[in-house]
């Protein structure tokens, strides 16, 4: 094998590559990447075999072939050079990296050892704008579990319905879910994408251009331009999660949202151990209240427009739980309805409801 590309090109696919790369006292060379040649240009590939990545990069071939070398050493490597061009020969089972100014030497292993990157067997698909894309990941995964106590709740719900794709995620306490409209000309069909593979997508996917994602027996390909990242799917069945979201509510408010979240920020100082806040709704008035004993108290109240003012409504939220969701709310107003101390509540944006958080109360006795 014998390549020559931009360093520039190399060093962005090599940092996603090394991520991709796992750690196995077994199986060793799953902390190495394998480069490989064909046309015009040079596949880095990495797995751990929950999750792989496969990238082109454009260069010249000078002569076909293949090595695998550490992945975290030639990502650092690369990283440090400072010229435009970098040269990559493998000679003898080693990897020679040569720049203008530089001769560098990586031991390496013969490609054929390193494990082959199963096909997904497509069955059903649809495309996506990458960043509307990002940005409903980006929103629900606060919400997903991280106790493996039930393996379904460590990932994130992908559930296709004619042209609306919903993401959702839960760990019992709160509940995201964002919908998208998407082109999907196959059956209904959903699956659960495991945590870290979604947030390797976060950092991953940084233009709007058109992603198109494959699904298949116990897997999932994405393809976002010149890189393919397949992951398992986790195995199990997610709740039917929609017969919790309430649809009626004893009171309705639309709520500043900066006012509410500075509010519950400063709450967070003087809340206990389970990290209450609690809220009181009444005569057109947001009480937002925590204390504890070894700290002292804190009361705000806020102005906000209410369906019932002469109904008093009390609930108290896990403080951290709640700023998730107002964080991930982009309006000035927001939507709160709420039913009782005991029953869940619903956020979302005033003006649409493409995304909505449902947070269980915490009940204090």
């Amino acid at each position: 094998m014998k390549f020559s590309c931009l360093k520039e090109k190399i060093e962005k696919a090599l940092i996603i590559a090394e991520r991709f790369s796992g750690k196995n006292l077994t199986l060793p060379i799953l902390s190495n990447i394998l480069l490989e040649t064909y046309d015009n240009f040079i596949r880095i590939t990495a797995t751990n075999l929950e999750h792989a990545v496969q990238i082109n990069i454009p260069g010249k071939v000078h002569r076909e072939g293949k090595i695998s070398v550490p992945a975290k050493i030639i990502s650092s490597l690369v990283q440090s050079i400072k010229e435009d061009k970098i040269d990559l020969e493998e000679k003898q089972g080693n990897l020679l990296l040569s720049t203008e100014n530089k001769d560098i030497k990586i031991n390496g292993i013969s490609g054929e050892d390193f494990p082959l990157i199963p096909a997904v067997k497509k069955q059903q698909g649809f495309k996506i704008n990458g960043l509307n894309l990002r940005t409903a990941i980006e929103k629900v995964i606060p919400a997903v579990s991280i106790s493996d106590f039930k393996p379904e709740f460590t990932g994130i719900f992908f559930k296709i319905i004619n042209k609306e794709l919903k993401i959702v995620a839960t760990d019992t306490f709160r509940l995201a879910e964002y919908k998208l409209e998407i082109d999907n000309k196959n059956n209904n069909f959903s699956f659960i994408i495991p945590y870290q593979m979604m947030q390797e997508l976060i950092r991953i996917i940084s233009t709007d251009e058109e992603i198109k994602i494959s699904y298949g027996e116990n897997q999932v390909l994405f393809e976002i331009g010149d890189i393919k990242i397949t992951s398992r799917i986790i195995e199990g069945l997610f709740p039917d999660y929609e017969n919790i979201i309430p649809k009626n509510f004893e009171n309705t408010s639309f709520i500043i949202k900066n006012q509410f979240k500075d509010s519950v920020k400063t709450s967070a100082i003087f809340t206990s151990k389970i990290m209450e806040v609690s809220l009181k709704i009444r005569n057109k008035q947001l009480e937002i209240k925590s204390g504890n004993q070894d700290v002292g108290e804190y009361k705000n109240i806020i102005a906000i427009h209410t369906s019932n003012p002469d109904n008093e409504m009390k609930v108290s939220f896990n403080y951290k739980y709640l700023l998730d969701g107002l964080n991930s709310l982009d309006e000035e107003e927001i939507f709160f309805g709420c039913n009782s101390e005991n029953s869940p509540s619903l956020f979302h944006n005033k003006s649409d409801q493409y995304f909505l958080y449902i947070l269980m109360p915490i009940k204090i006795s």
